[in-house]
């Protein structure tokens, strides 16, 4: 029988009267190989398709939603079947493989030997004869100890500390103080963390607002502060590096038996049946729901590429240089440099990513960067997940895992860098995407496919490149800024705001209040956190943000945010008054990217003493709108370029857009139809020496009506009730 028309064709029955005997009788309907294979290629990347995707996949081949959907609805029932065989099939190797160690460790010790003389081992009775001993001097010595510190006491002098007041060097007492701001996203051991240093009560308990906090390690953290790799785990670790770096080189060079492009879109994706026949790999997720996200995307930046590669070996440094996509990036592990042929660096890094929307939950990983130079002024930076002991995700679960991905960093002329980038993820769809969301990752892998890592690295170094130079360009404005310290003090607080607010959006800890926004069925999550940190005001700080959908291609809704001229119609801070921009600086090579002063005009009252500082930015993929308001005072400290940058403190708010996923099409060149928008704001609800019978149900109220009267003004402008 032809294979293509096997059990996997999921053949539709259909019924239909006999107008002769008034008896039913099927129909059965085999589809084609063509209709088979398209469907099977969509299968692999969306094993879920909505309605909508239904109908457009019948109407290309020609059959019915309902067939289409009974067509998948088997498929996946096959597919659930082969993995469970297959898993089967795995654990009883595993299984027999463990059964084999086992009796050769036990034929082992039947006949151990001594080590040292090649003599017989002790046997059982002599074993416990020496512990016996073992134990009896150790309570000799305890009695010692006893005595001579009495002794001491007796003297004079100070008892020596008890035997189990001793401290060990990886011990609790090697570990920072907590943290009451930012969450560190991992941890270790539950032996080895201290218990948080302040609480609060009532309202305010971990229960509900999570202001008790884990300890906060620092981005480069030292490596005693998890238990030390044995030479041999490090062994294992740069094997499993040179293996990725090995992957992730194949990859690049055998573009055409490896990629094709995607059944929904025209992206590069892997190949699943080529890939596993060069790379034999296991599902990290039992059963169907574990799928993969496979991209490839080549840009040239005007970077230097020794440059790029110092930024991508510092967490720090990677994550301001994408701080639209890392959310947290922290050293564990420093591995000695090994030279096999060639010399490799090695890094274990925990790193937090996330799609700028409460709506989305972020993925962690625990992966094993290595960097490795190819030949001259060629380098590979390779990513693979690793598992470390006493090191563990909050979520006890991991959504995803990352299989060898990477970046091929070219230097070229005149400074410039070629990078092509490659990410391949394992995600289990048991964490789904959220409805407004689900199509940013099917289509184009913008989520977090390697089109959003370039794009996002385009503008930095466009951003970082201006800020750089010791001139100010013929398309700034640069008004009350006479400087060009100040200048640069501007545009680094703009960028600290960027990566503040993107933070912020995470929303780790929600609360779940009775509110809902009556603008879209999303409602508003709503975060509150004790900052005690310097570059945003002390005190319990209260932040709601909420997405929604609009009919609207991403530059146009950019363009209406960006408005001087109607920004006291949306805008609650302008209490209605007319703005004006007293210096503008350019952040990229569109000039629709800066950050600007904005200053509304008195109208009679206080305004004129309130100075908005805001920052935009508008690529392939979207763009944001971001600001803060501050005091003429805080403004001046920050144009006159004297003071540090990170110790202004500011209280970012504003808007992100996305494009909603779908494809391009001829008519709507601009980057889809329609935008996804989270709207976020903050607000400081009190000091730190607030009150008892503070309300937070108040505040919660204060800022969901002020985002939904926002959103509403802001849809009715743009004609999108």
């Amino acid at each position: 029988m032809d294979s293509s028309r096997d059990d996997s064709s999921s053949d539709e029955r259909g019924t239909s009267t006999d107008t002769n005997n008034n008896q039913d009788r099927r129909h059965y309907h085999r589809h084609t190989n063509q209709q088979i294979q398209r469907l099977e290629a969509y299968f692999k990347e969306c094993p879920h398709p909505d309605d909508l995707q239904r109908r457009q996949l019948g109407e290309e081949l020609n059959l019915k939603p309902k067939q289409i959907k009974f067509w998948f609805q088997n498929k996946r029932t096959q597919a659930k079947s082969h993995n469970e065989r297959a898993g089967n099939a795995v654990l009883r190797a595993e299984n027999m493989r463990m059964r084999r160690e086992n009796e050769a460790m036990e034929d082992a010790l039947k006949n151990v030997v001594c080590a040292p003389c090649g003599g017989r081992g002790f046997g059982r009775e002599e074993k416990q004869r020496n512990i016996q001993k073992l134990r009896s001097e150790n309570a000799f010595l305890k009695r010692e100890f006893e005595r001579v510190s009495n002794f001491l006491a007796q003297q004079g002098g100070h008892s020596m500390p008890s035997v189990g007041a001793f401290t060990y060097p990886h011990g609790p007492s090697t570990y920072g103080s907590t943290s009451n701001n930012r969450r560190a996203s991992y941890r270790t051991s539950s032996n080895h963390l201290p218990q948080p240093s302040c609480s609060l009560r009532g309202p305010y308990a971990r229960g509900n607002i999570s202001i008790n906090q884990p300890h906060q390690l620092q981005n480069e953290i030292p490596v005693h502060h998890f238990p030390p790799l044995s030479q041999m785990e490090k062994l294992v670790m740069f094997e499993t590096a040179a293996k990725a770096v090995a992957e992730v080189m194949i990859l690049i060079q055998m573009e055409e038996s490896l990629w094709k492009k995607s059944s929904i879109d025209d992206r590069l994706v892997i190949d699943p049946t080529n890939y596993e026949k060069c790379f034999a790999k296991i599902s990290h997720f039992k059963g169907p729901s574990g799928r993969s996200e496979s991209s490839k995307e080549v840009v040239v930046v005007q970077t230097d590429a020794r440059i790029l590669v110092d930024m991508f070996l510092d967490t720090e440094k990677w994550a301001r240089l994408f701080p639209t996509i890392v959310n947290e990036a922290k050293t564990i592990h420093v591995l000695d440099s090994m030279d096999n042929g060639r010399q490799t660096l090695a890094t274990v890094i925990y790193e937090q990513m996330h799609i700028l929307s409460p709506l989305v939950p972020p993925r962690e990983f625990i992966i094993l960067r290595s960097c490795q130079q190819m030949e001259e002024n060629v380098w590979m930076i390779a990513d693979v997940s690793c598992n470390l002991p006493n090191v563990a995700f909050e979520s006890m679960a991991p959504i995803c895992t990352k299989h060898p991905s990477g970046v091929l960093i070219e230097a070229l002329p005149n400074g410039c860098s070629k990078v092509t980038w490659i990410e391949h993820v394992e995600v289990t769809d048991k964490m789904r995407p959220h409805r407004l969301y689900r199509d940013l990752f099917l289509y184009g892998g913008l989520g977090y496919g390697a089109r959003r890592w370039t794009v996002t690295l385009e503008r930095m170094c466009e951003r970082l490149y201006l800020s750089s130079i010791s001139d100010f360009p013929n398309n700034d404005y640069a008004g009350v800024v006479q400087t060009i310290e100040g200048r640069r003090s501007v545009m680094k607080l703009g960028e600290r705001m960027l990566k503040d607010f993107a933070w912020m959006i995470n929303m780790e800890e929600k609360l779940d209040f009775s509110q809902q926004s009556e603008t879209n069925n999303s409602g508003v999550s709503i975060a509150v956190r004790l900052n005690n940190e310097a570059g945003q005001p002390p005190g319990l700080i209260l932040c709601a943000g909420s997405s929604l959908c609009l009919p609207l291609p991403p530059p146009q809704v950019y363009d209406f945010l960006r408005n001087l001229n109607i920004r006291h119609q949306w805008d609650v801070l302008c209490n209605g008054n007319p703005v004006t921009e007293p210096a503008r600086f350019v952040t990229g090579t569109d000039t629709k990217n800066n950050v600007n002063f904005i200053q509304a005009s008195s109208g009679g009252d206080n305004n004129s003493k309130l100075m908005i500082l805001q920052d935009g930015f508008i690529d392939a993929l979207g763009g944001m709108v971001v600001y803060a308001p501050m005091d003429l005072d805080t403004a001046a400290a920050a144009i006159s370029g004297q003071v540090d940058p990170s110790a202004i403190p500011i209280l970012p708010s504003g808007f992100i857009i996305s494009r909603d996923g779908r494809p391009n099409s001829a008519e709507d060149p601009d980057g889809g139809s329609s935008t996804l928008l989270t709207v976020a704001f903050q607000i400081l609800v009190c000091d730190p020496n607030y009150s008892a019978a503070f309300k937070v149900e108040e505040s919660a109220a204060t800022v969901n009506n002020v985002i939904s009267s926002t959103v509403q003004r802001i849809k009715a402008m743009l004609n999108c009730d």
